[in-house]
């Protein structure tokens, strides 16, 4: 069994042992993200779709989709890019310290880091002191990979 099955294999399992149904498309759409090596946009995911399913599906289901896997901690949004990920922790009920993301902006490759409860904590105290209240914890980091860093011009 290869990891995208294993990943997938593990999720549903999770998910039926808290009373969550996985439906096949949600399944699907989960594989199809697992597969990537970059950041997905729900058009993209439609697409993607139609292609290795052979079936259409609307960009809205695959949105309500999204938003089922997010619920489960599964998948990440990338509000930067509008963009979606999956989770590096895997699993449906998982508790782990807020991430941060470092995004490729050339070929939007994502690397998901976890940051230290004590990086949170000074990070709310600053946010705080300069009159702000922080509304997600979840950094977004424009870098660019070493790959792409690389690449002869």
């Amino acid at each position: 069994m290869n990891a995208v099955n294993e990943m997938v294999e593990t999720a549903t399992r999770e998910c039926k042992a808290h009373g969550v149904p996985i439906t096949s498309k949600r399944v699907n759409i989960f594989s199809i993200l697992l597969s990537s090596q970059k950041a997905v946009a729900a058009y993209e995911l439609a697409e993607s779709y139609q292609e290795m399913f052979g079936q259409p599906v609307p960009v809205i289901t695959v949105y309500r989709v999204l938003e089922f896997l997010q619920s489960k901690n599964l998948v990440h949004k990338l509000e930067t890019e509008n963009k979606f990920v999956v989770c590096n922790q895997g699993s449906c009920d998982h508790k782990h310290p807020p991430s941060q993301f470092l995004i490729c902006k050339q070929c939007l490759k994502v690397k998901e880091l976890s940051m230290s409860s004590a990086k949170i904590e000074e990070l709310i105290e600053m946010v705080e002191l300069a009159g702000f209240h922080l509304k997600s914890p979840q950094l977004e980091m424009n870098c660019v990979c070493n790959v792409c860093y690389n690449k002869p011009e």
